[in-house]
């Protein structure tokens, strides 16, 4: 008889496949996050109030399309699997909807009929963007969890994806900084910003192609189940579970957190390091892409060591103590430090927190018979991604209150510590906050009643994989 560890371990070629699919995904995703905000305020010069009101009518979306995408993808059944036809709809769709972001129509940004076209350019394509965004990232996120029951395979898989999302993330930090010009007037990018649009649309396509077509789902879960449940009893059943309840918050911690640092990177290079040079303005990048790569391994040794939950709290430590100090630092080597503390710690907490929502789901499946991998997700994210709302319309929010000059200029003291408030300090208090919530989540990797679960998990997959042949056999 297979022991647990044989029966629930990942291929090594799917894993790849999540790597590739990474790169694809994040090839927007990345450019979405560090970019969209630099080219709407700097190139197309939209005024930061309708910046800040689309994103916050987005909010209305959010709360609608990700608990119905997880709900549906929970009660697909097809030959291919649950996941799949998800996977395969949204991998073209997404390239599309991306390249629509970076070619609004250019206007003289001084009428108001203009700003009005921006904002409902920008709001159109958010839309459509975050749908198919929403789409892959539930699916990959429930593939994860369905392929092994195993905390150290799950890390092990979405360390895979987060490898290649980290690949494709340097490349549209590096592209850029490589291409565009900070100089007077910074409107002088739009080709550049436009050119990259399509590359990454395009190998983003590919690349998310060759997860999305090629990778196996688990047979146990892709017949019909006896039972279900309805749309609002699913998202009421699922409000309930306490540890829900505290991922949730914590998670809309991290929201925060990346959309805000992310978004600023661009311009605390530009306008507070003040680099101008093109091969210069990459280290910082370098040096948090390979805190990255440290962290990734030392996450996963922490994770085995104490467990999810604690794991996250003590590299989360590491990441406070950066962001808060690189506040208050404007010279390049210190920041270049802070940067690779903070990567360190950053990388492991959001490597290991899908985790916990694994397990939760774990022990949903104990109580309910069901696998529920899209409603948690999507309901998680129904309280989440409101958070990438709150960053764009607060970060843009800090910079009018500090005087940021959108035509390219240099930026004030001020404007230049707005900016260093919405890279450091604001993310350290939220961090902080999320940090003490999830001291209350009641899973802990590190208890026998953990594993003990796991067990139960084990047998109960068992049963549902002998029911699968059976059926099969039936037919």
């Amino acid at each position: 008889m297979s022991s647990i560890e044989e029966k629930f371990k990942v291929e090594r070629s799917t894993k790849i496949k999540f790597a590739v699919g990474g790169i694809g995904f994040n090839l927007s995703a990345g450019m979405f996050a560090a970019w969209l905000m630099n080219f709407y305020i700097r190139v197309v010069e939209i005024d930061f109030f309708f910046w800040g009101l689309a994103w916050i009518l987005y909010i209305v979306w959010n709360a609608i399309n990700d608990p119905l995408i997880g709900y549906f993808g929970d009660r697909t059944r097809t030959r291919i699997g649950r996941r799949k036809p998800w996977l395969i709809i949204a991998t073209p769709a997404i390239s599309l909807s991306f390249f629509l972001m970076f070619f609004p129509p250019i206007l003289d940004p001084s009428l108001m009929i203009s700003q009005w076209i921006y904002f409902f350019w920008l709001l159109i394509s958010l839309l459509l963007y975050d749908t198919f965004y929403t789409i892959i990232g539930i699916m990959q996120m429930a593939l994860v969890t369905e392929l092994s029951i195993l905390p150290e395979e799950r890390a092990s898989t979405g360390l895979f994806w987060a490898i290649g999302t980290l690949f494709g993330q340097v490349i549209t930090f590096i592209l850029p900084f490589l291409l565009i010009v900070n100089e007077d007037p910074y409107s002088q990018n739009l080709a550049v910003f436009q050119f990259l649009a399509i590359i990454f649309a395009v190998i983003g396509f590919i690349s998310l192609a060759g997860m999305s077509f090629w990778i196996r789902e688990k047979k146990e879960f892709m017949h019909t189940e006896t039972e279900r449940m309805k749309f609002f009893e699913s998202i009421k059943y699922t409000l309930k579970n306490k540890g829900f309840i505290i991922y949730t918050i914590f998670g809309f911690m991290l929201g925060y957190i990346s959309s805000a640092i992310y978004s600023q990177v661009s311009f605390y290079v530009q306008d507070v390091l003040n680099i101008t040079d093109s091969i210069l303005s990459q280290l910082p990048i370098f040096v948090f892409i390979l805190a990255n790569l440290i962290g990734y391994p030392i996450s996963l040794y922490f994770n085995k060591k104490f467990g999810g939950k604690k794991a996250i709290i003590y590299l989360s430590f590491i990441a406070i103590g950066g962001l808060i100090i690189l506040t208050f630092i404007s010279d390049f080597l210190g920041s270049n430090i802070l940067l690779f503390i903070i990567g360190i710690g950053y990388s492991g907490v959001f490597l290991l927190t899908p985790i916990l929502m694994a397990d939760l789901v774990d022990e949903d499946e104990l109580k309910t018979g069901l696998r529920r991998e899209g409603a948690y997700f999507g309901s998680t994210a129904l309280f989440t991604k409101p958070a990438q709302s709150l960053a764009a319309a607060f970060t843009g929010f800090v910079l009018f209150l500090t005087g940021y000059n959108q035509s390219g200029a240099i930026q004030t003291t001020f404007a230049q510590f707005g900016i260093k408030l919405n890279i450091g300090l604001i993310p350290a208090i939220f961090l902080i906050a999320g940090m003490l919530i999830l001291l209350k989540f009641p899973l802990d990797g590190s208890t026998v009643e953990y594993k003990e679960m796991k067990k139960r998990i084990e047998k109960l997959h068992d049963e549902k994989l002998e029911s699968f042949l059976r059926l099969n056999i039936e037919e």
